[in-house]
């Protein structure tokens, strides 16, 4: 347990909390990794049901990869999210997407598809599909095309609950 302006915050950790490169993965989705917990997803849950407020970081580090249309996350309930950190719940973008400033005007900055490292982060805030169980991406790998291998590199932090 942490604080967060001086209220108890419960930390949930998980396998996978450390940056962990995509590469090798062209199709969508085909990358994936299992989001396992040190606590059993019924803990969870009581948790979260007893928490006013829970929050999840996430966040994607692309080199001529695509977000949001080879990749995505899983909720707790086994559906695939078309959102981001820091975006609506729904909406199809990632956090710069809801303010219009990601690069080249897109929804994430990870939809350039170019040759330059951006990176997608923020809060998943909706307590009724977290914790993020599996991670998905796609489009990391080597692009016969533009002759360069494409990368990725996902974060996922703790999933917090307080109040």
């Amino acid at each position: 347990m942490t604080s967060k302006n001086g209220v108890g915050v419960t930390e949930i950790g998980h396998h996978s909390e450390s940056r962990t490169l995509v590469n090798g993965y062209n199709s969508r989705g085909s990358y994936s990794r299992n989001i396992k917990y040190n606590i059993t997803m019924e803990q969870i849950v009581a948790i979260i049901n007893q928490s006013k407020n829970c929050e999840q970081f996430i966040k994607y580090e692309c080199f001529g990869s695509v977000l949001m249309a080879h990749g995505w996350w899983v909720s707790r309930q086994g559906s695939k999210m078309n959102y981001w950190g820091g975006a609506a719940v729904d909406s199809g973008k990632c956090s710069c997407g809801m303010t219009n400033s990601c690069a080249g005007g897109k929804i994430c900055n990870c939809e350039n598809n170019d040759a330059v490292w951006r990176e997608d982060s923020g809060y998943l805030t909706d307590k009724n599909t977290l914790p993020v169980t599996e991670l998905r991406f796609g489009d990391a790998g080597y692009d016969n095309v533009r002759y360069f291998n494409e990368l990725g590199y996902h974060t996922l932090g703790k999933l917090r609950c307080w109040e």
